[in-house]
């Protein structure tokens, strides 16, 4: 017989309310290591009290078989599942490979105190709550886990501009572009992103000849030499790169740009690099549902297939 005190109390209802609110709105508005590791704390309570719950035969052992689960989600032998997922499913999911995570098992102890002594929980359970009120949502929750991008699609350029699509790589920026010529896949400097983020101190070099706006000359002058050598270290720092042409599979995608910027959320971040996807063209004039279809194909076989594998 199921025990539904295991879903109606406070400590599940409150770690389904914190994985909700990190995924859809925390790490949208701060994307910080807190913000990262706050989903993993409240699923790692919740999921085997969700288990036990749910098979109740199986009650004593559903924090081990959380935990194995965990880390199967957690390690790259999961990625494959994800993706075949991903291509039959609605609604898609995702997860990083961060073995930092893992820290998060240390947890248990308190999701396997609350099944093994739920006598507790029946004196702070939500009596007059259908169980269906609280397990319906845990469902959709825990299958629309945070998007791993959001998008707007430019229809007349066939532009998708991606917000948050990245990815943690275990390699410098330095041998991602050596595997990247190694694969044939040509790169350069995004130098359209560095001059447009040069616009302030372009125009503030620049010298206003009053006397001109008589004799019809240049009345908006700039020192091209001091100019030039702006650019160019602006250019040499710059961590913004586009890949005019990329073959996926049987198609090509034009104008890939992206960063690669430095790890920030493994402990030997020097060996790490995180790619971010910014934008690519592809067909014009598509409507909504193609658009997103492209989105999730796209999306999937760039970061997975290409980035990831390199």
């Amino acid at each position: 017989m199921r025990d539904k005190n295991l879903i109606l109390n406070p400590v599940f209802v409150g770690c389904l309310t914190l994985l909700f609110l990190n995924d859809h709105l925390f790490k949208t508005m701060y994307h910080n290591g807190a913000t990262g590791k706050l989903s993993d704390m409240a699923g790692i309570v919740l999921f085997p009290m969700l288990l036990a719950y749910l098979f109740p035969k199986f009650r004593e052992n559903a924090v081990f078989v959380a935990g194995a689960f965990f880390i199967f989600w957690k390690s790259p032998f999961s990625g494959s599942l994800i993706t075949l997922y991903n291509r039959v499913s609605p609604i898609s999911i995702h997860r990083v490979v961060d073995y930092t995570d893992l820290w998060v098992l240390l947890l248990l102890p308190i999701p396997y105190f609350l099944i093994k002594n739920s006598f507790y929980l029946k004196k702070i359970n939500f009596l007059k709550v259908n169980v269906f009120a609280v397990l319906i949502p845990t469902v959709f929750v825990l299958m629309s886990t945070s998007p791993p991008y959001s998008y707007f699609y430019i229809s007349e350029k066939g532009t998708l501009v991606f917000k948050g699509a990245s990815i943690e790589i275990k390699k410098t920026k330095t041998d991602l572009l050596r595997e990247m010529d190694v694969h044939h896949v040509a790169w350069v400097k995004d130098t359209a992103e560095v001059i447009e983020s040069l616009r302030f101190e372009t125009s503030r070099m620049g010298k206003f000849d009053q006397n001109a706006l008589k004799n019809g000359g240049a009345i908006f002058t700039i020192d091209n030499d001091e100019l030039r050598l702006l650019i160019l270290r602006k250019i040499y720092e710059s961590s913004d790169y586009k890949i005019p042409e990329l073959k996926i599979g049987d198609r090509t995608v034009k104008n890939l740009r992206l960063s690669i910027e430095p790890s920030y959320r493994e402990i030997n971040s020097k060996k790490f690099s995180t790619v971010v996807i910014r934008e690519v063209e592809i067909d014009k004039n598509l409507d909504h549902d193609k658009a997103g279809k492209e989105l999730r194909k796209i999306y999937q076989d760039i970061i997975i297939s290409k980035f990831k594998n390199f």
